[in-house]
Formats: C-alpha cells, structure tokens, sequence
C-alpha cells in the first residue's frame, strides 16, 4: 500500500495506519519504510476490540506467512524482534466522512490481506456500501477440524484457550456479519465476566440490551462502560436478583410491556457453604435452575411475540461429571459440598433447555445450551481460587467463554437448532459416562418440581 499511496490520495483518500507497538517503535517503523502517512499507536488494543478483530496464536502457521516474510526479505527488509501484541490480526477499513465503513476486511490468519486493487476499486466505488470479508482459507478449517480430532478427547486441551483457538479455526467468518437493531436482549449477570462480555458483544451488534443484576450500581456501571466502548446508548440496568423469586416477578412485570428477543440465563453462582434464600431455597439451586426457569415461564408471551426469540442457558462443562439427582436438591439432609451442588444444577440446565425447547415447539422460540469452557472470569477467580492459580495461564478470557453465547444469540444459522447443547458453536454430547443418563419420569419431575417451587405462595 506504501507504494501505491499516491493513487490512493489521487481518489480523495489519505492512508492511515494504526500499529499496537509503543511510539518510538511506530517512529523507526516510519523511517524504515519511508512513510508518508499518519501513523497511531494503541498499545490497550482499543481500537482493535471496537472493530472486532481478532486475536490468536494457532493463526501464525499460515503458510502465507512465509511467503511474506520471503517477499519482505527480497524487498531489502530483515524481519527483527515483535514489537506490541503478537498475536493481535489486522484489517483494512475505507472509512468515508461521517464514520461510514464501506469497505471491511479481516485478517483471519497471519499474512492475510487483501489486495490493494480491491481497496482501489472500493475508494472508486464512491459512497455505496461494500462488505468486503475476509476469505475462509480451506487449509484453516481442515487444520482446525484435525487439531480439534486431537485435543478434544482430552478435557484440559479443549476446554482451555488453546482449545478455543483451535476451534475457531473451523469459524464461519459471516456467522456475526449481523445487525441487531431493533432486537430486545436480556441477559442475568451481565455486569462482569461472560455476563458482561456477552452484554457488551450484543451491543456493538446495534441490540437494546438489558442487564438484569442483583446490584443496581454495579449494573449501573456495567451499562455506562458498554455504551461508552459501543456508542449504543440502548443499554439499560435493571435489578433483579435471580435467587429471589420475588425479584423475579417484580422484574417481569416492568419487562412485560416489551417483546423479549433473547434471554440469556448467565447469572451463577458456587458458594462454599450452604447458603438459603428468602424462599427457603439453597442458593445454586435458587440461582440456577428455579429462578432461571420462573423468569422463563413468566416471559414466554413476551418471548413469543417475537419472530425470532432465543433462550440460552449458560451451563458448564462440569456438568459432565453428574446425573439429575432430584434427591435432596435443597440439600438438607447431604453434607454440603458447593462443586457438586454446583455441577448437578448446571445438568439440570441443560435438561431444563430440552424440555423448554419441547414446550415452545411451534412458536417463534429456539432454546439452546452451552458451555463456554475454562474461561478466566472473577467468579471462577473467588470461589475456586486453587484452580484460578493453577489454571491461571491457559484460562480463556471472558470475551472467549461468551463466543458461543453471542452466535447462539445473533447467528441467522443459530436458529436452526433448538434443544441442543453447544460447545465453540458447535453441538456437542451431553453425555459421556453412561451413569450420567437421565430416566424420562426424572425429566418429568424435574419439570414439576420447578413448577411446584417457582409457584407464588398462596395468601394467607
């Protein structure tokens, strides 16, 4: 592009370059190729995170790369030390006056860019919209799904960040080329973590999302954060405790004038002692499975006047390990143990999912569940601090474990499934251990006894 930069001005457009290193490298970076151009600096990646680009180590075996690095070479320049993020991709943007993007490409892998005739011919193309993607190169989806044939019968190797980034690979590159405008998004937990970072995803995808959190400050917080990093002033707080079925109801009713398109059962919780709710409920199975499934009954006639209505329950990769136990659910008789209580609610999930999905067949309402994997979010860091020190290096960041959170929610394809159970956006077992399968009648009661303890209590 340096070298094509005058037929770049000669069309009314200026070059402009932005790098994650520090300045004085940008500065040597300026010498040494002689440009001509404005050059910016984002260390914090803010830039990068605002245009969704992405990050990764498995990209760097691009067979493109060292054809790059050879081509560079014969140009006169001898690659030297990485300066700022490594593992940071780029892209290329025409930006017209106003802030319109009329021309998009992301790199999906290093090496990858697009041809400057293509960023001519869109500067020539005057103002109409292109889209302009990233190509999905074949040699990256077959090296994802080999890798992924690799990692995947072993726990840590998947669930980890590499196992993300392995699977991304296998990632269509339009699931999320997507515009959410007018689509309602509520989501339980979303001032941190995946909570926050699937508040914060859907917002940039243009939805009106509502952040339903037991504590209003922090709500409160969380929402001016994501309007700020998003420029989408439709991101409201709103309370709701989601362990207290009285807060359930009073939320519902301020919700019930609006259509609900996506509901996000994301709050959760892993106490290290047993803890009781105002209802007399032990606080994961309030938290999980009770108050989730009442918020659900109380907007289905929301959920179903919308065309397109999405219920996602956030569950667990520990799941794995429990059946449904329906014996002492409120644990008053067993010695408390919080990873068991927790593990067996997160199978009751994705049970629950199966049988809403079952309920809403023939309306406009899909449910599905997920996983998000080992992801590095501060209530892992407080309630299992020995596994967050261990684990600590290979933890997915927040923004990971929501992945598939946000394609189940925004994904045109997404819709396809419904009662299914997703790990990296595809679907996965939800068993493994023949001991772990539910009988039909545990369903069934399961389904009553959420029924029975979500009832409002009779007046006196």
């Amino acid at each position: 592009m340096r070298d094509r930069i005058e037929e770049i001005r000669a069309r009314g457009a200026e070059l402009v370059i932005v790098g994650n290193g520090a300045a004085n490298f940008a500065a040597a970076f300026r010498d040494d190729f002689e440009l001509d151009c404005p050059l910016l600096v984002d260390p914090e990646l803010r830039a990068y995170r605002a245009a969704g680009l992405r990050r990764g180590r498995i990209e760097i075996l691009s067979p493109a790369l060292p054809f790059q690095a050879l081509r560079a070479l014969r140009s006169g320049f001898r690659p030297t030390g990485v300066r700022g993020d490594v593992w940071q991709l780029g892209a290329v943007f025409v930006i017209r006056p106003g802030g319109e993007v009329t021309y998009r490409y992301v790199s999906r892998d290093a090496g990858d860019h697009p041809p400057v005739d293509a960023i001519l011919a869109a500067l020539d193309a005057g103002p109409e919209r292109i889209r302009e993607t990233s190509r999905q190169p074949a040699h990256r989806v077959l090296l994802g799904r080999a890798l992924s044939c690799a990692v995947d019968p072993f726990i840590v190797s998947s669930f980890d960040r590499t196992g993300f980034h392995i699977h991304s690979l296998t990632f269509r590159d339009d699931d999320l080329d997507v515009d959410l405008s007018g689509r309602r998004c509520l989501i339980t937990g979303a001032n941190s973590g995946i909570g926050y970072e699937t508040a914060l995803a859907l917002a940039d995808l243009g939805a009106e999302v509502v952040l339903l959190c037991r504590n209003r400050e922090r709500a409160e917080r969380a929402a001016n954060q994501i309007r700020a990093q998003t420029g989408n002033p439709r991101v409201l707080p709103e309370r709701m405790d989601v362990s207290d079925l009285g807060s359930i109801r009073a939320a519902a009713a301020r919700l019930a004038p609006h259509p609900v398109d996506v509901l996000v059962h994301n709050a959760g919780v892993l106490p290290d002692e047993r803890l009781e709710t105002v209802d007399g409920l032990e606080t994961t199975l309030a938290t999980h499975v009770i108050g989730p499934f009442l918020l659900t009954r109380l907007l289905r006639a929301n959920l179903e006047r919308s065309s397109d209505s999405r219920v996602i329950w956030v569950s667990s990769g520990g799941m794995y390990t429990r059946r449904l136990n329906l014996e002492d659910l409120n644990w008053t008789e067993r010695d408390y143990d919080g990873v068991i209580a927790y593990a067996e609610t997160k199978r009751a999930q994705v049970v629950l999912s199966e049988l809403w999905a079952e309920d809403l067949r023939g309306t406009s309402a899909v449910v599905n569940a997920m996983h998000p994997g080992w992801a590095d979010t501060p209530s892992v860091k407080s309630s299992l601090p020995r596994f967050h020190r261990v684990t600590s290096r290979i933890l997915r960041t927040p923004a990971e474990g929501a992945d598939t959170v946000v394609w189940l929610a925004a994904c045109p394809r997404a819709r396809e499934h419904t009662g299914r159970f997703f790990f990296d956006r595809e679907e996965r077992r939800t068993h493994f251990l023949p001991f772990t399968r539910e009988l039909e009648e545990d369903r069934r009661a399961l389904w009553e006894l959420c029924e029975r303890l979500g009832a409002e209590p009779a007046e006196a």
